[in-house]
């Protein structure tokens, strides 16, 4: 881990559309109350999606378009592959200890310590990435796209759960499950019918969205003032949206699961998204009212555990007093109530990163 002193150059609408998805990610992880919340900010139950679908692949794709330009600059250092691939392995180890101190804190239960999570998530699919990213170029990390999605679906559609006969994309009988059961059974966190969205399979396959977001990278070039670039990449995000929602004729868009139809889905609608605030932050350099935004892109990782760890904190109970219950329920309708009290996570943790920014530092991995 590293403690900057300086703003890191880098695009600032990448950091604003970090920013906006680790707030979103926040309103997402930390209503009042999860059966009062708007539906868009509940993930889709099994197939399909809502808004709170969309944040978890952008983070991986913002993930990956940052990969390909810190390659660049490595590069150019002069460093081997060697070097590179164990700094990146150490970066991806750290990144996944994080990940198991947030899911472990505060009791640390051995017994059915959870092994998965968001950042073990993000460590594998970034390292796996970064691998082939290293050894190839953009004509390989495509046909390493094509592989990926290839070998996931001969996965699923090959390995048959004993005494299960409900399909491959069904939430009891999909070989992911099967997978995680047999291989971390007692350390995973459930979700519909005990499948766990952070899994092995789904972690594994969760690297389609880092390579989507290098291959965009290596589409975009900030110094390429050519008028046909942002028309190009854009047409290439169509494109990916187009692919995501034909595939899912034959394989559902699902989170979960992580499948090719939902990565490319989503990773259209990143690539968009980006392409917004390029233009907007960037080319046109409205970026006054974004500045929040930024500052959470920043020291997006402070804010991710921040919004974990301190989760609890504004659940206490003070004299037998709680915020949402005393203080925001009676003013506010129970979904409102549940909403503001998210957004009190968000403000919370905007005071610690804020703070940061302005004694200039910054940590990431």
């Amino acid at each position: 881990m590293s403690v900057e002193a300086t703003v890191p150059r880098r695009l600032a609408s990448l950091d604003v559309y970090r920013g906006a998805a680790i707030v979103a990610m926040i309103l997402v992880n930390n209503p009042g109350d999860p059966a009062h919340t708007f539906a868009p900010l509940l993930h889709a139950r099994w197939d399909g999606w809502t808004f709170a679908d969309t944040i978890f692949p952008a983070f991986l794709w913002i993930a990956g378009f940052a990969l390909a330009l810190s390659m660049r600059a490595r590069a150019a250092s002069g460093q081997g592959r060697p070097q590179l691939l164990v700094a990146a392995l150490r970066r991806a180890a750290l990144l996944f200890a994080c990940g198991l101190l947030v899911e472990g804190f505060p009791f640390f239960d051995l017994s059915h310590y959870q092994y998965t999570g968001v950042l073990q998530k993000i460590a594998v699919a970034w390292f796996l990435a970064y691998a082939i990213c290293l050894y190839t170029d953009w004509r390989g990390r495509m046909l390493a796209l094509a592989l990926l999605f290839a070998a996931y679906v001969c996965f699923m559609w090959g390995v048959r759960v004993p005494g299960c006969d409900a399909g491959p994309w069904s939430p009891a009988c999909n070989a992911a499950k099967y997978f995680n059961d047999r291989g971390l059974a007692g350390h995973l966190w459930p979700a519909h019918m005990g499948n766990d969205p952070d899994g092995i399979v789904g972690s594994i396959a969760a690297t389609a969205s880092v390579l989507l977001g290098v291959l965009a990278a290596s589409w975009f070039r900030a110094t390429d003032a050519r008028p046909w670039r942002l028309p190009r990449l854009a047409a290439v995000g169509a494109l990916q949206i187009g692919a995501g929602l034909g595939l899912s004729a034959r394989i559902p868009i699902n989170k979960i699961l992580w499948t090719p139809s939902y990565a490319l889905f989503m990773g259209g609608l990143s690539c968009l998204a980006f392409l917004a605030l390029y233009w907007l932050v960037d080319a046109r350099g409205v970026r006054r009212w974004a500045r929040p935004l930024a500052i959470f892109g920043m020291n997006a990782l402070v804010a991710y555990v921040l919004s974990r760890i301190g989760a609890d904190v504004l659940k206490m109970q003070v004299h037998g007093v709680s915020i949402y219950r005393d203080l925001l329920l009676p003013w506010l309708e129970a979904t409102w109530a549940s909403l503001a009290f998210a957004l009190l996570n968000v403000l919370a943790v905007f005071v610690v990163v804020w703070l940061m920014y302005r004694r200039r530092i910054f940590l990431r991995l």
